[in-house]
């Protein structure tokens, strides 16, 4: 993925919320229990608004990480207007993001990357799981691209599983998830002191297929393996499933 593909996408995902924004609030997200669209919409600004103010002045603007502030219930914005309060939030963001060049370095909440390229893409794959998070709630949903969403699995594995989660996998045992759609294989090995992931076709204990979209929506918890074609071992992807809850 290029800067220019970022933020195009960061920019469609971010529109249709906040046109979305602008109806029944309280329709419930199905898979995600207790939250409602609005749940979900203001969630998705206020992380914008975390990152936008912690870029702004080169550290975190609170202790605790970006999501731990936005799902703290005294940031929340007390407005009837949601969607104009999201399509500020976003567009915010993208300004103070986007106006540097990909390897400026800026403040991250990474331990190790800190370019502004980051940001591009961590945004953009924010804005593209929520889309598909808050259209759940009216029962429309945008098929992910294959592009972006083989991007998603690569940056899931290597930051947020890389970073915050290494050893939460560690086992026994082999998977494999194949793109259908797209260019994206990955051979997922686990062993004593967490997984190894490699680029790579192979035979695992389990494999799983499916467009990237789909495999993108099983690493993020959104949807059960059953939506994808499966042979091997399928309590590994429960597993995969239990031990990355984010």
């Amino acid at each position: 993925m290029i800067v220019e593909d970022y933020k195009q996408i960061f920019e469609e995902a971010t529109t249709r919320i906040a046109d979305l924004a602008s109806g029944d609030g309280n329709l419930p997200i199905p898979h995600i229990s207790g939250w409602t669209m609005s749940d979900a919409i203001i969630h998705a600004g206020l992380v914008f608004s975390f990152v936008t103010k912690s870029v702004k002045q080169g550290s975190p603007i609170a202790d605790g990480g970006v999501a731990r502030w936005a799902n703290d219930q005294s940031n929340h914005p007390h407005t009837s207007q949601l969607s104009d309060w999201f399509r500020a939030a976003a567009q915010e963001m993208a300004e103070v993001v986007w106006e540097h060049e990909p390897r400026d370095e800026v403040w991250t909440s990474s331990q190790f990357n800190k370019q502004a390229l980051f940001w591009m893409r961590r945004m953009t794959h924010e804005a593209t799981v929520h889309r598909w998070d808050i259209e759940t709630a009216t029962g429309d949903n945008t098929a992910i691209g294959g592009a972006i969403a083989v991007d998603g699995i690569d940056e899931f594995y290597d930051f947020f599983v890389a970073e915050r989660f290494p050893t939460a996998f560690a086992g026994i045992g082999t998977i494999h998830l194949h793109a259908i759609d797209a260019p994206g294989e990955w051979m997922i090995t686990r062993h004593e002191n967490g997984i190894d992931v490699e680029s790579a076709h192979g035979k695992g204990d389990v494999a799983a297929r499916g467009p990237a979209g789909d495999l993108l929506l099983f690493v993020w918890n959104r949807v059960n393996h059953t939506t994808l074609e499966t042979f091997g071992d399928t309590d590994l992807l429960d597993e995969h499933q239990l031990a990355f809850q984010i």
